[in-house]
């Protein structure tokens, strides 16, 4: 009778033995060793999960902080910037700041200012929106402070012998001692001729505006003429502060004035009579030569009386 294995049942030869239980346990041994490898692989992936999860979310934090810390430190480098660029704007010399500091100091001063500041500024919309009514205290005034800057100035320009002025002097009033031996008296005739001057120029303006099919009062003439005094006055007070310092290039400013004036004529003529530029040009030159041929008839008539004295 064959000898089986009391385990697993399998038939033995006489003396062998069954190795059932010893493969069982090695089998066993290896699923144990197999599952605790696995365990171990498992733990070493988390851990080196947890560990990457950890680094990354740290890396993260890091990256925000230094971001923030970037952020930070580009705006207080800007806010630097800007601080150096008021403080620079500060110390910077700026003519608008310098005349809102005038206004702000002396308020009735630039108030009284601002309207002959505004011919400086604003020259064209100051002419053409001037007021239709013609206010005659002003033209009273403006041209009074015409005539005596004008006449003070060649009286004090004649006391340096310049040359232009000499030969101003003798092409208008002939060869005359009137300057040099009575002052008062030629005082009064330049003021007296500059008076002349802006009342012709005006009936010209008022006569010659016919011809050009308008009809321009002559008060508002009077008053395009005393547009152009103020600019003459200014040019007055630079020719003062200019010859002190040297005469050459001082009586320029005479040629640049009558320039400023021609152009103060233009536009308001041009903006009165609502004439073309054509009508216009034609309309001034023809006033400026017939201003030139009446002055000089004038003019010598009032140095004839003058010279009476």
């Amino acid at each position: 009778m064959a000898k089986t294995c009391f385990y697993c049942g399998k038939e033995l030869e006489a003396g062998q033995r069954c190795s059932c239980r010893g493969s069982s346990k090695s089998g066993t041994a290896a699923g144990t060793s197999q599952a605790a490898a696995s365990a171990t692989t498992a733990s070493a992936s988390g851990s080196q999960a947890s560990s990457t999860s950890g680094s990354s979310s740290n890396a993260a934090d890091t990256g925000a902080f230094a971001g923030e810390s970037e952020k930070k430190k580009s705006g207080k480098e800007k806010r630097k910037q800007v601080w150096n660029e008021d403080r620079k704007a500060k110390t910077r010399f700026s003519f608008s700041r310098f005349i809102d500091q005038v206004r702000s100091s002396f308020p009735s001063i630039s108030k009284l200012m601002r309207p002959v500041m505004a011919y400086i500024w604003h020259p064209v919309t100051t002419i053409q929106n001037r007021s239709r009514i013609v206010s005659i205290p002003k033209v009273l005034v403006i041209n009074s402070i015409f005539a005596t800057f004008t006449s003070l100035m060649v009286l004090f320009t004649n006391r340096t012998n310049s040359p232009f002025l000499g030969m101003l002097i003798s092409l208008i009033f002939g060869k005359t001692d009137l300057f040099s031996e009575h002052p008062f008296i030629a005082f009064v005739t330049i003021s007296a001729i500059l008076w002349f001057c802006v009342l012709l120029l005006a009936l010209c303006f008022f006569v010659l505006s016919r011809f050009a099919n308008r009809k321009l009062s002559y008060l508002r003439a009077l008053d395009t003429v005393t547009m152009s005094s103020i600019y003459l006055c200014f040019a007055d007070v630079l020719i003062f502060f200019s010859v002190p310092l040297g005469t050459q290039g001082a009586f320029t400013l005479i040629f640049v004035a009558l320039v400023i004036m021609g152009i103060t004529h233009f536009v308001s003529l041009k903006n009165d009579l609502m004439l073309t530029d054509n009508v216009a040009f034609n309309m001034l030159t023809a006033s400026y030569l017939m201003f030139y041929f009446l002055a000089q008839l004038g003019i010598s008539i009032i140095i004839r009386i003058a010279t009476l004295f």
